[in-house]
Parts: C-alpha cells; sequence; structure tokens
C-alpha cells in the first residue's frame, strides 16, 4: 500500500483536527433549573434557586448571582453542590415582582473546563401581570486548545503502543520461541529490543502527555492545584495515569535491558508488571471520561470505554509494534517466526475487534442519544469520521487473517506473504494514528447527548493586542441596565494555545455616552483548566449608553496587557 497515501490520510486528519479545535467545546452545560427558564411568571419570589447542569462540577467552584433590574441582589451564599456534583443550589431573600437574571459559573469536575451562563425568570405583581418575553437560557466557555486536544491524542498513541507491544511480546513471541525454527532465527533474539524500546518510546510519550494535561488542569501553582487535585474526578484520573505511565516506563526501560543479552524470556516477568501497568492506566482513563458522567450509568460508561480502548491498544499497539520490526520479518530464516507470531496477532486482533465495536456501540448510545444528532452534531460528525477510517482497517485486518496468514504456512515463499502482510499493516497503522487523533478531539468535545435544545451562546467579542487573542464573554447578552457576568480568555494569536503567565486583571467601566467618571473593579483568576481565565460579574453597567471597559493584566514575561471593547446599554432595565 502506498506509503504516500497513508501519510496523507494523517495529515487530512490533523488538519480536520485543528480546524474543529475553535468548534470543539467540552462544557458543563445547562440542563434545567428552580425556578425553569424563561417559564410562566411565578406567583410568589422563589426562597431558592437550583441550576442542574450535564456534568458534575468541582467543589466549591459554582457561584450563583441572582439580580433585578436594577442590580439589587437577591443570593444568599454559600453555594451547595448535590451528591452528584451536577446540581447548584443557592437561597434567596425575599423579592417583589419583577424579572430576575441569575448568572452562574463553575468548572467541570469531568475535564476541569470553565463554564458559565444565564437564565431568566419573572415574579408577577399582585394583579397578575405578566412581564413580557423572557430570554432564553444561554450557556458556554472556552473553546478547546488544539494543545490539549494534541495531549490528549498523544497519551493515547502512546498508552496504545505500549499496551499493544507488551501484549506482542508476552503472548507472541515469548511462546514463538518454543518452535526451534523461529528460535533459531536471527530476529528471534535481535528484533525483540527493538520491539521493547518501541513501547518504552511510547511510554515516555503517555507521560508527556499526562504531564502536560495536568500543567493544563491546575496551572502548577500549589493551592490551586491541590484543590483540583482533591476536587475534580478528571485531574485525579491524570494524575494516577502520570504515576502509572512512570511506572509503564521503568518496567519496559527494565525489559529492553534484559532483553539485550538475546534471550526474551528474561524480560517475561518485566514485561508482565507492564502490562498490568498499562491496563490500570486505560481503567484510570476511563474514571475521568465523559462516559464516566452519565448520570445513572456511571459503571456501564466506565466499562464501555475501557474496554472501547483497551481494543484499540490491543489492535492498534500490535500493529505499531509489527511496523517497527517489519525489516526482521522480510529476512527468509525469519519466516517460521513471522508466521506464528503474525498467525498469534491476526487471531488476537478479532477480539480486539469484538471490544472495539462493542464498547463503541453503547458509547455512541450513551454519548450521542439519537440518530438525529449523530449525523447533525460536530460530536456526531467526528465519530462518522472515525468510523470511516475504522471500517478499512477492518477490512485489511479481516483479509490478511483470511487470506494473507494462511499462506505464510502454504506458500513457497512464505516471505511474500509476510511482505504484503507487512505493507498492509503499514496502512492500517496509518490509519491507526488517525483514528486516536479523532478521539483526542471527541475526549475535548461536549457529547452530543448533553447538549440541550434551544439557543445556547453568549455575546462574545474578540480583540488581538501584542500577540495575544483576548476572548470576552458577556452573561447574559447586554441590553439593559443590570447585573453581567464577563468571562476573559487569553490565549496566544499565532496558534491558538492558551496564554497562563497573566495576573492581577482588572476592568474599569467608563460611560462615554453621556460621559461618567470610571469605575475600576478586579477580575477573578485566572482559574480553570487551561489556567487562561478570568471572569466578574458586576453591576457597573448601570445605565444607559456605550460604555468603554479598558481591560488591564500584568504580565509575567513583558509590558502590561492592555485592551479596550465597547458595549451598548439600551434601555434602563
Amino acid at each position: 500500500m502506498n506509503s504516500r497515501i497513508a501519510l496523507l490520510v494523517v495529515v487530512a486528519t490533523l488538519l480536520g483536527l485543528f480546524a474543529a479545535g475553535g468548534l470543539a467545546a467540552a462544557h458543563a452545560q445547562y440542563v434545567g433549573s428552580t425556578p425553569p427558564a424563561a417559564s410562566a411568571p411565578l406567583p410568589t419570589a422563589p426562597s431558592q434557586v437550583t441550576i442542574t447542569l450535564s456534568e458534575a462540577v468541582q467543589s466549591g467552584t459554582g457561584t450563583i448571582r441572582v439580580t433585578n433590574a436594577t442590580g439589587s441582589r437577591f443570593d444568599v451564599p454559600p453555594v451547595t453542590d448535590s451528591s452528584d456534583g451536577r446540581t447548584l443550589s443557592e437561597s434567596l431573600t425575599a423579592g417583589g415582582p419583577g424579572i430576575y437574571t441569575v448568572t452562574w459559573t463553575a468548572t467541570s469536575a469531568v475535564d476541569g473546563h470553565f463554564t458559565a451562563g444565564s437564565f431568566s425568570y419573572c415574579v408577577q405583581d399582585a394583579n397578575g401581570t405578566a412581564c413580557g418575553t423572557l430570554p432564553p437560557p444561554l450557556s458556554g466557555g472556552a473553546p478547546v486548545s488544539p494543545l490539549e486536544v494534541a495531549l490528549r491524542s498523544i497519551g493515547f498513541l502512546g498508552l496504545a503502543i505500549a499496551f499493544g507491544v507488551g501484549i506482542m511480546a508476552n503472548f507472541m513471541w515469548i511462546p514463538a520461541g518454543k518452535d526451534p525454527d523461529a528460535r533459531g532465527s536471527r530476529a528471534y533474539g535481535v528484533a525483540f529490543p527493538v520491539l521493547l524500546n518501541v513501547g518504552r518510546i511510547a511510554s515516555f510519550g503517555f507521560i508527556v502527555s499526562m504531564a502536560g494535561l495536568f500543567a493544563l488542569a491546575t496551572g502548577l501553582e500549589g493551592n490551586s492545584a491541590a484543590e483540583a487535585l482533591k476536587a475534580s474526578s478528571y485531574v485525579q484520573s491524570v494524575a494516577v495515569r502520570l504515576a502509572l505511565g512512570i511506572g509503564l516506563f521503568a518496567f519496559l526501560s527494565r525489559a529492553f535491558a534484559q532483553s539485550r543479552g538475546g534471550n526474551p524470556e528474561t524480560a517475561a516477568w518485566t514485561i508482565q508488571a507492564a502490562i498490568f501497568a498499562a491496563l490500570a492506566a486505560v481503567v484510570a482513563g476511563s474514571l475521568g471520561t465523559h462516559a464516566a458522567g452519565v448520570p445513572a450509568l456511571t459503571a456501564l460508561g466506565i466499562a464501555a470505554d475501557a474496554a472501547h480502548f483497551g481494543g484499540i491498544g490491543l489492535w492498534f499497539g500490535g500493529l505499531a509494534g509489527i511496523v517497527s520490526i517489519r525489516r526482521f520479518f522480510r529476512e527468509p530464516e525469519a519466516a517460521p517466526l513471522a508466521r506464528i507470531v503474525l498467525g498469534r496477532f491476526s487471531r488476537m486482533a478479532a477480539y480486539a475487534v469484538s471490544l472495539v465495536l462493542a464498547g463503541g456501540i453503547v458509547l455512541a448510545v450513551l454519548l450521542v442519544g439519537t440518530l438525529d444528532a449523530l449525523v447533525t452534531s460536530p460530536y456526531g460528525w467526528v465519530i462518522l469520521a472515525k468510523v470511516g477510517l475504522f471500517a478499512p482497517m477492518l477490512a485489511l485486518g479481516a483479509y490478511n487473517r483470511y487470506r494473507l496468514v494462511p499462506k505464510t504456512a502454504e506458500s513457497e515463499r512464505p516471505t511474500e506473504a509476510v511482505r504484503r502482510i507487512v505493507g498492509n499493516v503499514r496502512f492500517e497503522t496509518s490509519l491507526g494514528i488517525a483514528v486516536l487523533v479523532l478521539a483526542g478531539l471527541l475526549t475535548s468535545m461536549t457529547p452530543a447527548a448533553a447538549v440541550p435544545a434551544g439557543p445556547v451562546g453568549p455575546f462574545a467579542l474578540d480583540l488581538v493586542k501584542d500577540g495575544l487573542k483576548v476572548h470576552s464573554e458577556v452573561y447574559p447578552p447586554p441590553t439593559t441596565v443590570g447585573a453581567y457576568t464577563l468571562t476573559l480568555l487569553l490565549n496566544y494569536a499565532s496558534n491558538g494555545t492558551p496564554f497562563y503567565l497573566a495576573r492581577n486583571g482588572t476592568a474599569q467601566f467608563t460611560l462615554t455616552d453621556p460621559p461618567r467618571p470610571p469605575v475600576k473593579e478586579n477580575l477573578s483568576g485566572p482559574h480553570g483548566n487551561p489556567s487562561n481565565h478570568f471572569s466578574i460579574t458586576t453591576t457597573a453597567l448601570s445605565s444607559p449608553g456605550v460604555w468603554k471597559i479598558d481591560l488591564n493584566f500584568r504580565r509575567l514575561d513583558s509590558f502590561d496587557l492592555r485592551v479596550t471593547f465597547y458595549v451598548t446599554i439600551k434601555a434602563g432595565g
């Protein structure tokens, strides 16, 4: 199979990944509330407000602010979390008739992403007078950075290869040594360390990816890192996988050193320890996924995710291992070894495919929900792209097993059959890389089943200054005088990666038409995952007119960043 075609497949997938990165957003979405958003007028003011989100939030990160048209606050802290972490509650003081706006912020415990939103409700007066049309609920957050998606993809690739190489070494290569012809070939002792070294390098890539994700989630700042580690199942999952990755690397490095003497059997126990560490990392990763956050079906989601990725690791990791030692299999004297190893791998691949398909179907039901969502949502489109790449992998695997592997035993020239198998495996591996890159993108997106119906989206503005892009969002969309929540995200303008070196943010609000003295307030942050988020809830927009908002951030690497944008308030409430 032409290697240039395989390269094009991978390049096209990577281009699609970064093109879609701006659309991908994995956040806790607004699901419902009490009182309901934009509902019929309430006869009396509620004594409590509750907000239910699509994912659990980190304990202590939720905020709720309830204001009327004049900006007066009616919320009474603290905000409390439900037992499953998906519902935020806060008491309210007694209020009169009118429209009330609820603004909320939270950090997801599933993926560590910051999110915010707003909704409104109406309390009728003594005459039963309604309040008019209320705005729909809004929720949103930062787009997932290409850096995060890349780190997730590298993690998937590294763990899959390390796991698959360990399985091949222990259950295919070492047993092949029982055959005298296979053991007598040069490749049996020489290629084995090469195979283990590939797994060792892959496990190091897994460590790097987990360390990067941990830094993105916590900012590596002492107190915030400790708090996130305590409150977020996602951060806990990353930390555990980082530790297991270090163990996996140590075991494979030890096995590599043991095998260099030319006797693969001496490394058997060390390889088995590496397999155990890889399996534990697969399970730990499943504990911190969106599937694990599905209400009432947590165990099923974890099992399906572990089975799905475990099958991918068995299959793709083995493919990558074969590609790494393909030149040894082409030697005529290595034909018996190649026949046994490839035959065992082909049989194992059938079970791996069953795990991939079974786990994938369950995950699709849990995370996509409906056929309509599969074909109309960005999340569904990425799944369809994965299926489109997986299908030719499956076809090539079946062709290798039922047509080419038997020829390694029957043909007078088994090396020709091995050459064709290796060529197909190279193409399968390229497709597998593309599939795992898309998997990294999927884990960074909001599952289609979690996206609420109706309008979801903020009022947003973007500015570029001093090489940085400042993305600002206002909740609710600015229309009348009242309380507003502003969220600000700092990224490098050149590549979209998060900018972490900003501190001490301030916002100055100045009414320009008609003029009014400025009001300066401090921003909260940086916080969230990644730690490039600032926010503020303010009543400074207290009069109709054009408001100038001057933002200032202290940069640790340069002079202060100063940007300005304008918001128009059209009415007094």
